[in-house]
């Protein structure tokens, strides 16, 4: 996957990456209409071209946006732009989990 920071996504401005998975890559981001951080989830390039993953991450946005618990960040938006796919949500500041362990 191309790295993305610097460039937009849809509204969002990519800033920096946060961390990456083994389907996704994850972005701190600005939404400046709303004047906020958000974290962009970006699914993998190579996944992308599947139509079982893209499901899988359009059931896992689904999912994670039904749930309101104070531990769980919301899910704001889930999207696709030229075959990029990726989900918004609540962007928390705070030391990892790395760090915290």
């Amino acid at each position: 996957m191309a790295d993305l920071v610097g460039k937009s996504l849809g509204k969002y401005q990519i800033l920096e990456s946060l961390g990456k998975g083994g389907m996704a890559q994850v972005y701190k981001a600005f939404h400046p209409s709303l004047d906020r951080f958000v974290a962009i989830k970006v699914l993998h390039a190579n996944l992308a071209s599947g139509a079982d993953f893209q499901e899988r991450f359009r059931r896992e946005a689904r999912a994670v946006a039904a749930l309101r618990h104070q531990n769980i960040v919301q899910v704001f938006d889930f999207d696709e732009e030229d075959g990029v796919f990726f989900m918004v949500m609540e962007y928390v500041e705070s030391v990892s989990l790395k760090e915290r362990l």
